[in-house]
């Protein structure tokens, strides 16, 4: 029987990808009238690439900053200019970042529908998030979602010893809700983080397909029990299942 739905946040709940765009583009007029020398679209790029750790193989002098998430992002600015033979002062990437965050959290939202998605569900069962990121980038998500309001439970990886698909984060939620893993179900857009870790704790899953080319070469291997396109079909599995 059913009990709790564990759920991930970003790109599962919402829109991160396009508070991403709406900052990177609030972002890009910024630095473009300060720097007009500056290669604006190789910035951006680099930028955001290196905030979702694609860049740390390449600048291994950044990896130590990483218990810092906002100085590592602030430097990680300065390296990214001077790249550009540009030479920054830290006040004007302090600048940087707070209009990146700023842009970012102002558009940051649900997916539609899915609030009333959460409440629906919380009449029946109880709800946990589970997302991974530090502190810096997802509390003030949560707080500018008011998630506390949708669910009875919030994990943040980056508070955590481990983050998904670590299977000691998917206990601490069982625990939190007294539930086994078969009274559970979890949904997530990540195959590696949300569905494999799922798995490994013996919870079924439910993946958000965001149409990556490279989440579906993925599919032979890591198999969902359930797949929706949009978030909020969960609740005709939910219906389903119960």
């Amino acid at each position: 029987m059913l009990k709790a739905i564990f759920l991930d946040m970003d790109e599962t709940l919402c829109a991160t990808s396009l508070a991403d765009k709406h900052a990177a583009n609030e972002l890009k007029l910024y630095v473009s009238d300060l720097f007009p020398q500056l290669n604006v679209d190789m910035f951006l790029e680099r930028y955001i690439a290196g905030v979702y750790k694609k860049l740390n193989d390449e600048l291994p002098e950044l990896v130590p900053l990483l218990t810092d998430e906002l100085y590592f992002r602030q430097n990680l600015i300065l390296v990214l200019f001077k790249e550009q033979g540009i030479e920054l002062s830290f006040e004007a990437a302090v600048a940087i970042q707070a209009c990146f965050d700023q842009s970012r959290m102002a558009s940051f939202d649900f997916f539609p529908q899915m609030k009333e998605t959460l409440v629906a569900l919380r009449k029946s069962y109880q709800l946990v998030v589970i997302t991974n990121g530090p502190v810096f980038s997802q509390h003030p998500k949560l707080a500018a979602t008011e998630m506390q309001q949708y669910v009875d439970h919030i994990i943040v990886g980056g508070e955590e010893p481990e983050e998904k698909p670590a299977l000691s984060i998917f206990e601490k939620a069982l625990g939190l809700v007294s539930c086994k893993p078969e009274e559970v179900i979890h949904m997530g857009d990540s195959l590696a983080a949300d569905i494999e870790g799922a798995k490994n704790a013996g919870i079924k899953s439910i993946w958000v397909d965001t149409q990556k080319d490279s989440d579906h070469q993925q599919l032979a291997i890591i198999k969902p029990d359930y797949i929706v396109a949009n978030p909020a079909d969960i609740q005709a599995i939910i219906a389903k299942l119960a």
